[in-house]
């Protein structure tokens, strides 16, 4: 029998989410903001099933390759795999410097 992986969605992923939404209201519309809202979560719903499948992340990289990216438009969300739990650190845009990746490390 499988055991169920929990996922869980960190306040500084959250954080960066309603930075973004934020500025997508402002920019473009507050349609097109809840559109992105909603596409985080549902491609935060489809990870349980194939979190393995995803590539590790390049910034992050770690002998057991628990970092992982899921790329996306031109963002990635990235998360961690721990034993019976997926952790979503971060949504990154990548036209930031890479380097600002690193911190994630020490999320808890």
């Amino acid at each position: 029998m499988e055991t169920k992986i929990e996922i869980v969605i960190k306040e500084f992923a959250l954080f960066q989410l309603e930075k973004e939404y934020n500025y997508y209201i402002d920019e473009y519309s507050e349609k097109y903001a809840d559109i992105f809202y909603y596409t985080f979560f549902k491609k935060i719903e489809e990870l349980e099933p194939y979190y393995l499948s995803h590539p590790e992340c390049r910034f992050l990289k770690t002998k057991a390759r628990k970092y992982r990216n899921i790329v996306w438009n031109n963002y990635l969300i990235v998360y961690k795999i721990n034993k019976n739990l997926i952790e979503v650190l971060s949504l990154f845009h990548t036209k930031q410097n890479p380097t600002k990746l690193k911190p994630i490390r020490r999320i808890k």
